[in-house]
């Protein structure tokens, strides 16, 4: 009877061993992205040349730092690797998503709209995805700390922003490029109407410095020319 008990110990040990080390085994697969998703979101990455706004002379890609003069004062970009303290490593897809399409951070504050989120707006799902898989899995974590911005107060406070994202930043919407009647044209309209952002430099800006088109359907504004810019 001992013998029996002890067989059965021994049996539902090893199973438990077996189930926790294939959970184990699956978090550690799920864990891994797809290769070819790894691969797409550095594409894109480098579509929207986001290394060119993230990275100082001479620095780490992507760990930020690079100073723009605005009117208001000076602000830096930040560090987008996956460092865990200083990036992004503990964003969650959702962060990272609403902060590249809608510009607020995962404290709810609004980024300045020198990152072109009204642009990315357009990303598409299956983007965005690859983007995030690339910056956590592609992009080597850097430890630098974000430094914080130039501009003087009652101009640095936050507040204003989330009132001018909502007033000029478009939702969230998928691209629609029925309007065009070529494919390869509708491809290059998504790439420079978002992740290009060329109207970030290329169109006007109103007063109260929003583009005044941000597509080739919302006037004849659209890439006619931007102002001065940093």
């Amino acid at each position: 009877m001992k013998k029996n008990i002890f067989s059965i110990g021994a049996t539902v040990a090893r199973a438990t061993f077996a189930c926790a080390a294939f959970v184990a085994l699956s978090a550690h697969a799920a864990e891994q992205p797809n290769a070819a998703l790894v691969a797409h979101g550095e594409y894109l990455a480098r579509a929207g040349d986001c290394i060119a706004c993230h990275t100082t002379q001479g620095g780490k890609p992507f760990a930020g730092g690079l100073k723009f003069d605005t009117p208001i004062g000076a602000i830096y970009s930040t560090n987008i690797t996956p460092d865990a303290n200083t990036g992004i490593g503990k964003w969650s897809y959702d962060d990272f998503a609403r902060a590249v399409r809608q510009g607020v951070r995962p404290n709810g504050d609004t980024l300045y709209p020198a990152m072109p989120y009204p642009s990315y707006a357009r990303l598409s799902d299956d983007d965005m995805k690859a983007l995030y898989a690339y910056f956590m899995h592609g992009v080597g974590p850097v430890q630098a700390q974000n430094r914080p911005v130039d501009i003087p107060w009652p101009l640095s406070m936050r507040w204003p922003l989330g009132a001018w994202r909502v007033l000029f930043a478009p939702k969230v919407q998928a691209f629609d490029g029925s309007h065009y009647n070529d494919a390869i044209v509708a491809r290059g309209a998504y790439l420079v109407q978002g992740l290009g952002h060329c109207g970030a430099c290329h169109t006007p800006r109103a007063r109260t410095m929003q583009e005044l088109a941000l597509t080739d359907l919302e006037g004849d504004d659209f890439l006619a020319g931007g102002g001065p810019i940093d």
